[in-house]
C-alpha cells in the first residue's frame, strides 16, 4: 500500500529492532551456555534450600538428579519438584536403606539428622505437621516448597539476565553502529530502502503466522530460568552457537547498510570504523541513536515481534471508505380529511 511513509518507517525500524533483539537474545544464550548460568543459578538456589553444601552435593549425587545433567561431571539446570521430592526423602535413610513409605518414618529420620541440618530439620518438621499426618499430603507440600523456593532463584536468574542483556545490547549496537536516529532519516529519504525492508518484515511475519512459531517462542528477551526449562530445552553450547549464527545471518540479510565500511573497497558506502582521533567524535555524533536503539533492542523479541504484527495489522487495514451520502429522507405531505393535499 503506498502513500503512508510514517507507518512502512515504523515498520522498518521495529523490525530492525526485532532482528537486533534475536542477535542480543542468542548471543546471551551463548555466553549461558558457554558458563553454565542456568546450572550454576539451581547450584546456589538448592543449597540455600537445604541449608547444607554438603547435604546438596549428596542430593546432586543421587541418580535421580545426575542423570539430569547434561554430561556425566556437568550439573543439571533443571530438577523436577517430585524427583527433588524423592531424592530427599532418600537421602534422610542410611545409604542402602529404602526411603521412609509413612509419616512416621519420615518422623524418625527428621528426628536423626545431624547438628549441621538443624534448619533442613525444622522446615521438614513444619511440613509434617501442615501435612496432618498424610503421606502423599507430605510429598505435594515438599514439591510446593521446592517450586516456591525455585520461583526466587528465577528472580536472581532474570534480575541478573537483565543487565548481561542491556550490556550485550550496547556492544551489538556499536557492532552493527545502529544508530535509531541515522535509520529513521535513512527509511524516510530513501523509498527504495524503505519498501524493500517492509517486504522483508511483511515476509517474516507471515513466515511465523505460517509455521505457528512466534518469536518470543524462539528466543525469549529474558531467557527462562532454571526451573522453568525441561531438560531437552536446556541449551547445549553447540545449539546456542548454531542460534547465533542464524540470527546474524538473519540481520546481514537486511536490505540496510548496518555495520561498518571497509575504506579500501570504493563500493562500500558505510561509515568507515574511526581512527583514534575520531572514536570520540564518531561517539558524540551516534550517542543518541546509539543509546536508543541500546534500550530498544533490550526489551526483547517477543515485545518487538508483538509490536511488528500491530503495526503491520495497521498498515494493511488502510483507510476506511467514506460513505456515501444517504439522500435526504422524503416527508410525507399531510392530507386533507377527504385525500386532498393540505393548503389546496
Amino acid at each position: 500500500m503506498s502513500g503512508m511513509p510514517i507507518l512502512d518507517v515504523a515498520i522498518g525500524m521495529v523490525f530492525i529492532f526485532l532482528v537486533l533483539s534475536l542477535v542480543v537474545t542468542a548471543f546471551n544464550e551463548l555466553i549461558a551456555a558457554w558458563l553454565k548460568r542456568r546450572s550454576k543459578t539451581l547450584w546456589r538456589g538448592i543449597v540455600r534450600l537445604v541449608g547444607n553444601e554438603k547435604f546438596a552435593a549428596s542430593l546432586y549425587a543421587h541418580p535421580l538428579i545426575a542423570s539430569l545433567g547434561q554430561s556425566a561431571t556437568g550439573r543439571p539446570s533443571y530438577i523436577p519438584s517430585r524427583t527433588f521430592v524423592m531424592a530427599v526423602l532418600d537421602g534422610l535413610t542410611a545409604a542402602g536403606a529404602p526411603p521412609p513409605a509413612t509419616i512416621q518414618e519420615v518422623t524418625a529420620a527428621v528426628n536423626r539428622l545431624p547438628p549441621e541440618l538443624q534448619g533442613l530439620g525444622t522446615t521438614l518438621t513444619v511440613l509434617l505437621h501442615d501435612s496432618a499426618g498424610n503421606m502423599e499430603e507430605f510429598k505435594r507440600v515438599l514439591e510446593q516448597w521446592f517450586d516456591n523456593s525455585m520461583e526466587r532463584v528465577s528472580g536472581w536468574y532474570k534480575r541478573q539476565t537483565q543487565w548481561i542483556l542491556l550490556a550485550i545490547s550496547l556492544c551489538i549496537t556499536i557492532w552493527t553502529n545502529a544508530d535509531a536516529v541515522g535509520l529513521t532519516n535513512t527509511l524516510w529519504t530513501d523509498p527504495a530502502v524503505r519498501s524493500a525492508l517492509v517486504a522483508q518484515a511483511q515476509q517474516y511475519a507471515d513466515q511465523q503466522r505460517r509455521e505457528n512459531v512466534p518469536a518470543a517462542a524462539q528466543a525469549t528477551a529474558g531467557p527462562p530460568p532454571p526451573p522453568a526449562l525441561p531438560p531437552a530445552e536446556a541449551p547445549e553450547l553447540e545449539t546456542a552457537s548454531a542460534n547465533f549464527d542464524k540470527s546474524v545471518d538473519r540481520l546481514h540479510s537486511l536490505a540496510l547498510p548496518l555495520g561498518w565500511g571497509n575504506p579500501a573497497d570504493p563500493k562500500d558506502k558505510r561509515e568507515a570504523v574511526p581512527g583514534w582521533a575520531q572514536v570520540w567524535p564518531t561517539i558524540e555524533s551516534h550517542v543518541l541513536g546509539w543509546l536508543l536503539t541500546t534500550l530498544a533492542i533490550s526489551l526483547g523479541a517477543p515485545f518487538w515481534f508483538d509490536m511488528l504484527n500491530k503495526v503491520i495489522s495497521i498498515r494493511s487495514s488502510g483507510k476506511a471508505p467514506e460513505e456515501k451520502p444517504k439522500p435526504p429522507k422524503e416527508v410525507p405531505t399531510p392530507t386533507e380529511p377527504g385525500g386532498a393535499p393540505a393548503g389546496t
